[in-house]
């Protein structure tokens, strides 16, 4: 008697053909979902094709290769994380800069909470072709810049204890995306803080390290 094989999922409905665009937009969203299971490193383009279903030959001539479709993934991340960081620069009225950094980390870490796999995508570099998208350097080197400039308006203004600029903006950098990588790695564990606590502890964190830049650091009002 043959084995019995174990189950197996239907293989995607394929489709014939697509309005114009809509095999980008296809081939993006099945990458997305595949990074979110499997992880960046593990999504090839055929791979995504599947999962879209799209024709074998129709994604290559979007994505000729994988770091061209990760690159797509990057830039509806950024659209978002942009979004995201427009909103709290909008929302904060404060016109201390160190106040308006702390919303913009929050607004950082909280997007890194809500969308891991963006974070995820965004994170690693090396799985990006930066040179074939202006749109996705721009919008990086934008986000970089806003950091640059409040700091400098708080160093222009006499707020910080420390004259280097540079090693100040570095600091901050490490210490949102560190934060924002420990929570997606699932470490934040190991200092007993729990998935539903992990906005609030990360924005306690954010306020302390602000505080050890000011020269006065009861003077500014970071939210609590």
């Amino acid at each position: 008697m043959a084995k019995p094989t174990a189950p197996t999922d239907p293989p995607p409905e394929r489709r014939s053909s697509y309005p114009y665009g809509a095999v980008r937009e296809a081939m993006v969203e099945a990458a997305v979902a595949l990074i979110q299971e499997r992880g960046p490193g593990r999504v090839t383009v055929r791979e995504a094709a599947r999962r879209a279903g799209v024709s074998s030959g129709a994604p290559f001539r979007h994505f000729p290769t994988r770091a061209a479709l990760m690159t797509a993934a990057a830039e509806e991340a950024m659209r978002r994380f942009r979004a995201e960081i427009d909103a709290a620069m909008a929302g904060s009225d404060s016109g201390d800069p160190l106040v308006r950094l702390g919303a913009l980390a929050r607004a950082y870490l909280r997007w890194a909470v809500r969308h891991p796999t963006f974070f995820e995508i965004l994170g690693d570099r090396r799985l990006l072709d930066l040179s074939a998208s202006k749109t996705l350097e721009r919008d990086l080197a934008e986000a970089q810049a806003l950091v640059v400039d409040l700091l400098a308006a708080a160093s222009a203004q006499g707020l910080l204890r420390s004259d280097d600029l540079f090693n100040t903006t570095l600091n901050a950098r490490t210490m949102i995306y560190g934060l924002a990588r420990m929570y997606v790695d699932r470490q934040l564990g190991d200092f007993g803080i729990e998935d539903a606590a992990a906005e609030a502890a990360m924005a306690a964190a954010v306020r302390h390290f602000l505080r050890t830049l000011a020269v006065e650091p009861d003077r500014h009002a970071f939210e609590a």
